[in-house]
């Protein structure tokens, strides 16, 4: 197990764990305390990064990179990153300025995926960019992990030109305070988010280009542009989305977004004095389509795309 130096320089930490994480097939186990460094820690496939609890291991970047990276000309499977907290630069800045570093950024090379990719029971706060951004992430769970306040999106997944992101499971995660969307999912396919928060930043949720991606019982709050987006996408459902005190729009389904389904949504107090009453619960642009059943709202909706009622409750 691996103790805190004390150094505030960052350098004799960050060697510390990079020394450990050399060794193939590391497992490398944090104490509690605050570690910091001044440089990304690097991690490969096969490797496990494991902190005594987020409040009680504390990973603090003094430097300019990100938290936690990958070698991006490499694979990088079987990871898992768990119990610690990752400070970025920004943590005393609210809200953070846009651009920078991440905080964990696991990106493969152009012709590989990463593929059991674990995070969970972390916090990641204060860095310019997302707090967790993950490309090509295959067969991958990301579970109770905290994303706040920072310069881009809470949690960020993407594809390669070759590698597609799939299989991914969302389950109790937060995004709070973030510049941009709390969730965004670009070019994502067959994934699911389980019970998902997202406070504050533009959006809760921003799905563009995906397919068959569900979100079930994910709420979010205090949103300046839309709760739910989704754009160049189909086959995705919403069960249960939740909305409160948000601005403009509720759910808002894209041109070229079809068969999308929607069960059990509410909108919750719309009004607030800090963010303008919501102006359409749904909005459904021309050349969508939709299924919705079980509405509560109390703004109107505005449907320029094909949207059938399954109950006409909405």
């Amino acid at each position: 197990m691996i103790e805190p130096s004390g150094d505030r320089t960052g350098a004799t930490d960050h060697a510390a764990i990079q020394a450990a994480l050399a060794q193939v097939n590391a497992q490398v186990l944090l104490s509690p305390g605050e570690f910091v460094i001044d440089e990304p820690i690097v991690m490969r496939s096969n490797q496990r990064l494991i902190g005594a609890g987020a409040q009680a291991t504390k990973v603090t970047q003094v430097g300019a990179g990100d938290g936690i990276t990958s070698i991006s000309s490499s694979a990088i499977n079987y990871v898992t990153i768990a119990g610690l907290s990752l400070i970025g630069q920004y943590v005393a800045t609210d809200p953070p300025p846009a651009g920078g570093p991440s905080g964990i950024r696991l990106a493969p090379g152009p012709a590989e995926g990463p593929s059991n990719i674990t995070i969970e029971d972390c916090v990641v706060r204060g860095w310019g960019d997302c707090g967790v951004h993950l490309t090509a992430v295959i067969a991958s769970r990301i579970s109770r992990v905290q994303s706040m306040k920072n310069g881009g999106d809470g949690f960020y997944v993407t594809k390669t030109t070759t590698a597609a992101a799939t299989s991914l499971a969302f389950e109790a995660c937060y995004a709070l305070g973030n510049r941009k969307n709390g969730f965004e999912l670009d070019y994502v396919s067959y994934s699911t988010l389980n019970a998902c928060a997202a406070d504050g930043g533009l959006r809760g949720y921003a799905l563009y280009n995906c397919s068959a991606v569900t979100l079930t019982s994910c709420g979010t709050e205090v949103f300046t542009e839309a709760g739910f987006l989704l754009r160049n996408s189909r086959g995705c459902s919403l069960f249960s989305p939740y909305t409160f005190k948000g601005a403009k729009t509720g759910i808002h389904i894209g041109a070229s977004t079809v068969n999308v389904t929607i069960g059990g949504a509410v909108q919750s107090d719309p009004a607030s004095s800090a963010v303008p009453s919501l102006t359409n619960f749904l909005v459904a642009e021309a050349g969508s389509s939709a299924v919705v059943w079980g509405m509560t709202r109390t703004s109107p909706n505005a449907l320029a795309g094909k949207v059938t009622n399954l109950d006409g409750t909405a």
